[in-house]
């Protein structure tokens, strides 16, 4: 194993690197078999992509290459509908392209294809090509719901098998009339796909799916990513850090996983850091918190920028969160005292903001109250250096 293969960060997680989650990806896998759908919920830079798209929906196609079609669409960047028939309309082609083998021998199944002019585009430097819809009028982007009809017909047919991953789903709760017009396209099949929905944002996905008035309520199963046991991912880290000859103790590991509020992206890029930057053969908490003061001291133009974005308001509401680490009591007197003179509405019109733009998190504390941090913790630890 090479230096640079130790710890994935900012890609698609390997399954051979991958950590933990053993227990929901087995709940996972026997629901998409009984074309179930699956709600699966956890904070940002948890995995959940990687496991959904990178393991269990390659494992789901391995068992039959050939008709298994996996369609990965993100809604992350979609403002409009429009944005979303173009991320299906892409999402469909590029699906459907990856079945060379299919797409070589026969085109009968096209027959099936409705409301829409399907085009192969054969390459003329290599074996492969690519295929492509319009809509009748020969517009690129199709809509959502037509594409959606076609991947019904196209199972219903026994063409193709489908499995639909949406990701970033929480997107679509601010685009109007999204919701509805997706759950009548997906309520009108006939026969049962797998869906696996990923969300990251807890305070649209419970207004999504919690909200009995709304079109997704209590729609599919739920399962919840919640942080890795200390001990496991301490043994991960291990077994990685002995490649480059360095070790540390459970104690420290928990101290450093909790320094980085456990989110496992940020554990593996500090982590990646220390095996690359690090002299001493035995991490300690002192080492820890020089490499994350060094990390972030040469990544601080970038988050310079980003506080940049803020308006005083916004900035005043990360600092003061920043120093708390975790905080419940965000609209309390004490709060607003800190923040500075705004008013309830005002400050909660901010947070909603902030939370949209996934710079504030939220969870639920065993207490069952709500809890905020701010999402990137080594952008937090930038805002308590430098700008307390």
């Amino acid at each position: 194993m090479e230096n640079k293969d130790l710890f994935y960060y900012d890609q698609l997680i390997p399954k051979e690197h991958f950590c933990n989650f053993e227990k929901e990806k087995k709940i996972i896998q026997r629901a998409i078999e009984n074309n179930e759908c699956i709600k699966l919920y956890g904070p940002r830079n948890f995995g959940k992509t990687s496991l959904a798209r990178n393991i269990i929906a390659k494992d789901w196609e391995s068992i039959n290459p050939v008709k298994r079609v996996i369609l990965y669409a993100d809604f992350y960047s979609v403002t409009s509908l429009e944005d979303l028939s173009q991320e299906f309309t892409q999402s469909f082609n590029l699906a459907i392209t990856s079945k060379q083998s299919i797409l070589e021998k026969s085109f009968d199944w096209l027959k099936v294809l409705t409301k829409v002019r399907p085009v192969w585009v054969p390459s003329l430097t290599s074996d492969s090509g690519e295929f492509s819809i319009t809509t009748e009028n020969a517009e690129r982007i199709v809509d959502f719901r037509i594409i959606l009809e076609n991947i019904h017909e196209l199972q219903k047919n026994s063409k193709f098998e489908f499995l639909i991953i949406l990701d970033e789903f929480q997107e679509i709760h601010q685009v109007k009339r999204a919701e509805a017009l997706l759950r009548g396209a997906l309520q009108s099949f006939s026969i049962r796909i797998p869906i696996i929905i990923l969300g990251s944002k807890q305070h649209l996905l419970i207004s999504i799916f919690e909200n009995p008035k709304a079109p997704f309520y209590s729609w599919g199963r739920t399962v919840e990513f919640h942080p890795i046991a200390y001990e496991i991912y301490h043994q991960y880290i291990e077994e990685r850090f002995l490649h480059v000859k360095k070790t540390h103790s459970l104690q420290v590991s928990e101290y450093l996983q909790n320094k980085l509020h456990r989110i496992p992206e940020s554990i593996n890029r500090l982590c990646d850091y220390l095996a690359k930057n690090e002299s001493e053969h035995e991490i300690t908490k002192e080492i820890i918190d020089r490499n994350i003061e060094e990390f972030v001291d040469q990544s601080r133009s970038i988050y310079e920028q980003l506080y940049s974005t803020f308006n005083t308001t916004e900035r005043r509401i990360v600092e003061v969160i920043s120093q708390k680490e975790f905080t419940t009591e965000l609209l309390g007197k004490k709060f607003i005292a800190e923040v500075g003179n705004i008013s309830k509405t005002t400050l909660s019109n901010h947070i909603s903001q902030l939370l949209n733009r996934s710079i504030l998190s939220q969870g639920i504390t065993d207490e069952s109250k709500k809890s905020y941090w701010v999402t990137d913790p080594l952008f937090s630890y930038f805002l308590k250096r430098f700008k307390r």
